[in-house]
């Protein structure tokens, strides 16, 4: 990722210990849409929310679904930009999961 870019719902997400991907849910707006998409924040980090299974998770042993565990919002870079207070998630942000994975924007939109 060369560029740092805002991140808006349906950015497909990977973790580094899932099988899949899956895409970020904003549920609810926070007062700003890109291109009619709902513009995330670091809030948006709540498994079942905003993040669903990444199919496999090889850090089990024998491998299971993913469930992921994430108990801090997105780490950032950048605090300048903020939606309603809450800084805007951008794809350079990282979330750590519980069972050892780094889950990252691949793709942003």
């Amino acid at each position: 990722m060369s560029e740092k870019v805002q991140v808006v719902e349906g950015c497909p997400l990977t973790c580094s210990m899932g099988s899949s991907e899956c895409s970020l849910k904003v549920p609810a707006c926070h007062g700003a849409c890109i291109g009619g998409k709902n513009q995330a924040t670091v809030m948006d980090y709540k498994p079942g929310i905003n993040i669903t299974s990444f199919g496999i998770c090889k850090r089990m042993t024998p491998p299971q679904p993913c469930v992921p565990v994430v108990l801090i919002p997105w780490l950032i870079e950048d605090k300048n930009y903020k939606i309603n207070g809450e800084p805007v998630l951008f794809n350079t942000s990282v979330l750590s999961c519980v069972c050892g994975g780094i889950i990252r924007i691949s793709r942003p939109r």
